[in-house]
């Protein structure tokens, strides 16, 4: 059963968050939709087309609630940051893909958990349910990389490379969109609770790089 939606913040901190994780959904929703070409065999195929269906759902969500503060002209602001992430992180093949999958929307479901806190109850289940509950993708994510990096230790330093563009881009175009927006760095704290929050994130991400036997080198924002 979908949150119930009516209430909504006055705080324009609140409104601009989900008009930024919208933003992010829709582009991710495309990242998706592209990566099912890039599968293997069949498997990998209907996996992949799961992902999709989330991200799709997870969009609806996201756009119902940003209805309620005023609809997608909230999110023009935020575009730049998130077109200069996806096209600076396009995935060459089936193994890069899910390394986006693992490494990329890892790091906006625990960016997501984080800003929970300071959004309005509604806003927070949306976002909660939207993002957060990728346990599934995750896993999955995981097999096909440790999978390949197993049958073919020669690729490892491509994957890392491409492991930490894709964190590098997210943390670096994260921060230029909070800078972005007085509201919420207020809403976190300040430019303390900014830099907080990114490097949670990052130490978030060397213990997912853990998992894959690579060094989480250079995936530090600017």
């Amino acid at each position: 059963m979908p949150p119930r939606m009516g209430f909504v913040s006055s705080d324009p901190g609140v409104a601009q968050i989900v008009a930024a994780l919208t933003c992010g959904e829709r582009l991710a929703l495309r990242r998706a939709e592209a990566n099912v070409r890039l599968a293997p065999d069949g498997r990998a195929r209907v996996q992949q087309e799961g992902v999709v269906q989330t991200e799709r759902e997870s969009l609806e969500l996201l756009e119902a609630r940003l209805a309620e503060f005023g609809g997608p002209d909230l999110e023009a602001r935020f575009l730049p940051f998130f077109e200069s992430f996806f096209e600076a992180t396009g995935p060459q093949d089936w193994v890069e893909a899910q390394v986006f999958h693992y490494i990329g929307d890892a790091l906006v479901a625990e960016f997501a958990n984080d800003v929970i806190r300071v959004l309005d109850p509604v806003s927070g289940e949306v976002v909660r349910r939207a993002l957060c509950e990728r346990d599934e993708q995750d896993a999955f994510a995981l097999d096909q990389v440790t999978a390949a990096l197993r049958d073919d230790p020669a690729r490892t330093e491509r994957v890392a490379a491409y492991a930490r563009r894709v964190a590098g881009e997210a943390l670096t175009q994260t921060r230029r969109a909070l800078d972005s927006s007085d509201e919420i760095t207020e809403m976190l704290g300040g430019e303390e609770g900014e830099k907080r929050l990114l490097l949670d994130l990052l130490d978030k991400h060397r213990r997912r790089l853990d998992r894959l036997g690579i060094e989480a080198v250079d995936a530090e924002p600017e």
